[in-house]
C-alpha cells in the first residue's frame, strides 16, 4: 500500500467512525454531550445546591451538557475567567456585575438565580433599623462591600455614614471579634454566614441576630446567571438549554430540600449535612420572593433592573452605567 493509499484509507476509516458515532447518537437518542465549567462565586455552600443537583439528577445531561462545578473567590473572579474562556457560565453579584459591565466588560447576565440580596450584618443583639446601629462598630475587610452598600443605605434614611464606627479585619476573625464582643456586628450573608455562627453562638447561650440590607431599601437583584456577550449573541440554543435545565434544578431542589442537602454536602468539604440544609432553606426564602411568586422564577424587571444599576453606580461613581440591555439578556429563562 502507496503512503497515498494510506491516507486515504484512514481518512475513510475516520470518516466512517465518524458517521457511525452520529448514527448511534441519534438511534439511542441521546443528544451529543458538551463539556461545560460553571464557577459559583464562592467557595461551595448551601446556595450552590441547585447545580449540583442538576449535575446528579441528569437535568444538564439532559440537554447536552457535562457540567463540571468549579468553586470561585468571589464575583470579580468569575467575571474575570469568563471574560477569559477559563470558564462558561457562572454566578456574579449583581453589584459586581453592574460595575463591571460599566467597565467595559464583556459579560451578560441571561437570567436571575437569586432574587432578593442575601448580604447584611449578624449581631447578638436585635438592630431592626438603620438608626440602631448608630454609635456601633461594623467589622468589615477594608474590600469588603458593605463598606460602600451600607453608608448609601444610611444615607437613604437621611443618617449620617459616619455615624458608624468600622473596624478592620480580615473575614477570617469576623465571628471571634463578634462573639468576644470587640466587634457590635460582622458583615455577613444570610445563607451561609449566620447558619454557621449560629452552630459556633448557640452553644454558648449567645443568640444570633440578622439585619437585612434588603430590609433596609438594598433593592437590588441577589445572583445573576452570566455568560459571555458573544455567546448569547451567537449560540441563544445552547444558553436557553443551560438556563432551562438550572430552572429544573432549582425547582426540584426547593420541592426536596433535604436531598439537596444531602447532594451538596457529598461535595463540600467545609458543610455537613445538617449545615448545607440550614444554608439552602435561607437560600429558598431570597429565591422565592414576592416579585418572583408575580413575575416567575429566573426573570426580571426593566424597572428592578435599572433600580439595580442606579444603586450600583451611585455606590461605585460609575461614570458610564451600562443600560439595562447591556446587563441582561430577556427571553432565556423559561416562562
Amino acid at each position: 500500500m502507496t503512503k497515498r493509499s494510506r491516507e486515504v484509507w484512514r481518512a475513510g476509516l475516520i470518516l466512517t467512525l465518524a458517521v457511525l458515532t452520529a448514527w448511534s447518537d441519534a438511534l439511542s437518542g441521546q443528544p451529543r454531550v458538551k463539556e461545560i465549567t460553571f464557577l459559583t462565586n464562592y467557595v461551595f455552600i448551601g446556595r450552590h445546591a441547585p447545580f449540583f443537583v442538576g449535575v446528579e439528577k441528569g437535568f444538564y445531561r439532559d440537554v447536552g451538557f457535562d457540567v463540571n462545578i468549579l468553586p470561585a473567590t468571589g464575583s470579580t473572579f468569575v467575571i474575570s475567567a469568563l471574560e477569559g474562556r477559563q470558564a462558561d457560565y457562572g454566578i456574579t453579584e449583581a453589584a459586581s456585575l453592574v460595575q463591571a459591565i460599566g467597565q467595559g466588560a464583556s459579560v451578560m447576565a441571561f437570567g436571575v438565580f437569586m432574587d432578593g440580596s442575601t448580604s447584611g450584618l449578624a449581631s447578638l443583639a436585635p438592630y431592626p433599623t438603620p438608626d440602631s446601629i448608630m454609635g456601633k462598630t461594623v467589622a468589615a475587610s477594608l474590600t469588603d462591600s458593605a463598606r460602600v452598600i451600607l453608608p448609601n443605605v444610611l444615607s437613604q434614611s437621611e443618617l449620617n455614614p459616619s455615624g458608624v464606627e468600622w473596624i478592620a479585619a480580615d473575614p477570617g476573625i469576623y465571628f471571634s471579634l463578634l462573639l468576644s464582643g470587640r466587634a457590635d456586628l460582622v458583615t455577613a450573608s444570610i445563607d451561609s454566614d449566620v447558619p454557621t455562627l449560629r452552630r459556633v453562638a448557640e452553644p454558648r447561650g449567645q443568640t444570633v441576630h440578622f439585619s437585612s440590607f434588603a430590609g433596609w431599601g438594598y433593592d437590588v437583584y441577589g445572583y445573576f446567571l452570566v455568560t459571555q456577550s458573544d455567546r448569547i449573541a451567537s449560540d441563544p440554543g445552547e444558553v436557553r438549554a443551560f438556563a432551562a435545565a438550572t430552572a429544573k434544578a432549582v425547582a426540584y431542589a426547593i420541592e426536596h430540600p433535604e436531598e439537596a442537602a444531602r447532594i451538596m454536602a457529598r461535595h463540600s468539604p467545609t458543610i455537613d449535612e445538617e449545615l448545607a440544609l440550614a444554608h439552602w432553606q435561607e437560600s429558598i426564602r431570597s429565591i422565592t420572593s414576592r416579585p418572583v411568586e408575580e413575575i416567575g422564577y429566573g426573570l426580571a424587571t426593566t424597572e428592578r433592573l435599572q433600580r439595580s444599576i442606579d444603586f450600583v453606580a451611585q455606590e461605585f461613581d460609575l461614570r458610564t452605567p451600562p443600560k439595562t440591555s447591556d446587563l441582561y439578556a430577556d427571553g432565556f429563562m423559561p416562562r
